[in-house]
């Protein structure tokens, strides 16, 4: 009898192993979810801003991520080759200026991505040969002609510009005022 309690006691510690090797392999994966970082980015987390002077392209990124992150930024023409940063590494909190180029006239977009060091977080325009799409590319065409600060209502009428004014009206002035030139010497 002594025999059989042994055995007994033997099988309920195997049992008993067997559960908590069980409940341990199940609740790893489910762990791993609950901490595991977000695998699809916050699109505010990085950004990017394009300030277009003319022809001249500059951008900056600003990571609002925790984590470093590696990025690039290129200007892609309509027509023509693109033209792409040198990348680099941004720190959390960190806002990298990058020093532009000049572009040719014509009709361009910023695009750029972003990524953790890890791979495993993406931003960007999903047009830099990643699918993942937090932001939309930056259209503009060069050059562009800076903003005077004022309101265009586009009338023209106080900004100094002839703007759409036909040029038959000028004739007709410049008539006038021959013609009241003339007549005012003949008295």
């Amino acid at each position: 009898m002594h025999h059989n309690t042994r055995e007994q006691a033997k099988g309920k510690s195997v049992i008993k192993s067997v559960r908590a090797a069980a409940t341990a392999a199940l609740a790893a994966p489910l762990l791993a979810l609950a901490f595991a970082a977000p695998a699809n980015a916050a699109p505010e987390d990085v950004t990017l801003t394009a300030e277009i002077e003319g022809n001249y392209v500059k951008a900056a990124i600003t990571n609002n991520s925790p984590v470093e992150i590696l990025c690039e930024w290129a200007t892609r023409p309509d027509e023509g080759p693109i033209v792409t940063s040198p990348g680099g590494r941004i720190y959390p909190g960190e806002v990298r200026s990058y020093t532009g180029w000049t572009v040719p006239d014509g009709s361009y977009t910023v695009s750029w991505w972003c990524r953790t060091v890890d791979a495993s977080e993406f931003w960007g325009t999903g047009d830099f040969g990643f699918d993942v799409k937090t932001a939309e590319p930056i259209p503009f065409t060069a050059p562009v002609v800076p903003d005077d600060g004022g309101t265009d209502d586009g009338d023209n009428a106080d900004d100094g510009s002839l703007g759409d004014l036909d040029p038959g009206i000028l004739v007709g002035i410049l008539e006038a005022l021959t013609t009241g030139s003339a007549a005012l010497g003949s008295s």
